[in-house]
């Protein structure tokens, strides 16, 4: 359709390239570069020190296709849209949706990097870190450093060395990193409220760069639900609901009260659970405070307002409750994936958004992420 709307999604997906570490790694791990193989039906990277190869599940690679052409099944490149894995084909994409801006998740290294973090070798696993995060300034985001914000990965087992990459990839030009939805889940990885997290928390205060969680990005990826029946269904379902926890832990653990400048994103969760959340969060506190030895002293839904920020593909329930959560909501597009609002964006907004104010629309669409981002406006 005609574009209608200023759009900046905040939820996207890398499906990365063959030869993406090519080069790279230090002269000691040369010999261990992740290699990418192609039959006629599949590709699938090969990781030393990771058990299996990371196939190219069809799920991750859906733009453009029919929902009833939709598998789980692996795909070859040549049988993706070239937008999944080519920045300038994602750009096309991108004007095709009537998009600005996308800030996109990696896919190999798993959405905060996990498929890397749990690597033995942890000089190895940095040094892929390192690399990829390297790859996305140098080639992803470099077709244009203004509308492709690539989000980096952390190494979390060492919250110093973690903090350390942060600032580093932070004076390259990236703008968010992405965390895991329940780093508890993660051998080697303490729990948010954990003090081994300050270096990372005071890192990410002294960038100005937010935080993106996306949901099912710890190793809790809800798969025990698939033993009620309806497997598949009832994930895909139940997702966005695994960063409810999430963020209730943010907000009661006192990470936020000690850190105010802290910005959080919970990615595809949708919004239209918040605004119970939020009304939940203060009566628990208001009548629980006194025998739970609480660490904040202001009300949750401050906290909220204050740093949390939550994410959307299509929510009509979240749209009309709007105004409990205005400046804190914003859009995302999910592509390439089977959730993907692709290439109807600008129908999805003018259907669920083209009669309320202008002011509102674009705060949601647009100026919300400008100020989270630390964007340029316009």
């Amino acid at each position: 359709m005609t574009r209608e709307y200023q759009v900046i999604s905040t939820d996207d997906h890398i499906i990365e390239p063959p030869g993406l570490f090519d080069g790279r790694l230090p002269k000691e791990f040369a010999d261990r570069t992740p290699k990418l193989v192609e039959t006629e039906e599949s590709a699938a990277w090969h990781i030393p020190g990771v058990d299996k190869p990371i196939e190219m599940s069809g799920l991750g690679t859906a733009a453009g296709q029919k929902e009833e052409e939709f598998s789980p099944k692996s795909k070859t490149f040549g049988a993706m849209r070239a937008g999944c894995y080519d920045p300038r084909e994602r750009l096309k994409d991108m004007d095709i949706d009537g998009v600005d801006v996308q800030v996109t998740f990696p896919t190999l290294p798993g959405l905060a990097g996990l498929t890397f973090i749990e690597i033995e070798d942890k000089a190895y696993a940095l040094a892929l870190i390192r690399a990829y995060n390297d790859w996305l300034v140098e080639e992803w985001s470099a077709a244009d450093p203004e509308r492709l914000l690539g989000a980096a990965i952390l190494p979390l087992w060492d919250p110093q060395e973690a903090a350390t990459e942060l600032r580093r990839v932070v004076g390259k030009g990236i703008k968010v990193t992405t965390l895991p939805s329940a780093p508890q889940t993660i051998p080697g990885v303490k729990p948010y409220p954990n003090e081994s997290w300050e270096p990372i928390w005071d890192a990410l205060e002294e960038t100005g760069v937010p935080a993106e969680i996306h949901i099912v990005s710890g190793k809790n990826d809800l798969s025990a639900l698939g033993a009620m029946g309806g497997g598949a269904e009832i994930f895909v379902c139940m997702a966005p609901s695994s960063n409810m926890a999430t963020v209730a832990t943010l907000l009661f653990s006192g990470i936020l009260r000690k850190h105010p400048k802290l910005k959080f994103i919970s990615a595809e969760s949708g919004i239209g659970w918040v605004p119970y959340f939020i009304e939940r969060a203060d009566y628990t506190h208001r009548k629980h405070q006194f025998w739970t030895g609480t660490k904040i002293d202001v009300t949750p839904s401050d906290l909220f307002r204050q740093s949390i920020f939550v994410n959307f593909i299509s929510d009509r329930a979240g749209v009309e409750l709007r105004h409990h959560m205005l400046d804190n909501i914003m859009l995302g597009t999910d592509y390439p994936h089977t959730d993907s609002s692709w290439p109807n964006t600008q129908l999805v907004i003018k259907e669920q958004m083209g009669d309320i104010e202008d002011e509102e629309r674009a705060k949601i669409c647009w100026k919300n992420a400008v100020r989270v981002f630390n964007l340029n406006g316009s």
